[in-house]
């Protein structure tokens, strides 16, 4: 079928070392010949060059696409929190965030930004979307030795909580027993992220407290919500 169709379109026809037939379709992109072992009139033939230049040209729309939303997610991250601060208070932090607005993995959420926005704007250092391991974690404040995770809707039942277990354990491993991961849910951010910092301090002081009983080491009961029901 190939053979009688290349035929009638006039497509060129050669043969490869073991004796098979070859087809030289045009590129429909420049017209230039594309080697192909089989040919089909109602296929689209892409060249190798034109087929690198198309797949920039999509990482480019993307990337311009994931830009629009996350300033679409800035600007709802501003009237949140127009709703508790003085937005004037986080000009320069919003200078710096829409900067790195483009960037991969970066400010993939409306909380994220928030937390981000925060964070600057009290000049507290951070780095966003930490590859440790396996994990990519969301910010890491080396300065107060924090590893800062922002968890959306929450997950309940036992093996949820060991994977988080688990793979906070990992993540100290790396990092070192002073180090926490404490974990802050969007609705608290949502309702009042300027409360954010005094909320991590205070985690970060409850821990170090116990850490000192106990060898310098959380015990494996240890959890922030049994500490805040005693």
């Amino acid at each position: 079928m190939s053979y009688q169709e290349a035929l009638s379109d006039g497509i060129k026809i050669g043969k490869d070392s073991k004796g098979f037939n070859v087809y030289y379709p045009p590129c429909h992109i420049c017209g230039e010949s594309v080697q192909s072992w089989g040919y089909s009139s109602q296929k689209t033939y892409t060249c190798k060059e034109c087929k690198v230049i198309r797949n920039e040209l999509r990482k480019e729309e993307l990337s311009d696409l994931r830009k629009v939303d996350k300033e679409s997610k800035l600007n709802e991250a501003l009237v949140r929190i127009s709703k508790v601060s003085d937005i004037i208070k986080y000009e320069s932090a919003i200078d710096r965030v829409r900067k790195h607005l483009g960037k991969a993995n970066w400010f993939e959420s409306t909380e994220e930004i928030m937390v981000a926005l925060e964070l600057i704007r009290h000049g507290i250092r951070a780095h966003h979307q930490v590859k440790v391991l396996k994990f990519r974690v969301d910010f890491v404040l080396p300065d107060e030795k924090i590893i800062l995770e922002i968890d959306g809707k929450p997950f309940h039942g036992a093996d949820r909580k060991s994977y988080e277990q688990e793979r906070d354990q990992a993540i100290i491993s790396m990092f070192g027993d002073e180090w926490d991961v404490i974990r802050i849910s969007t609705d608290h951010i949502n309702k009042n992220v300027t409360r954010l910092i005094q909320a991590v301090k205070a985690v970060k002081k409850s821990r170090q407290k116990y850490r000192a009983s106990f060898n310098g080491k959380l015990p494996k009961w240890y959890s922030d919500t049994a500490v805040r029901k005693r």
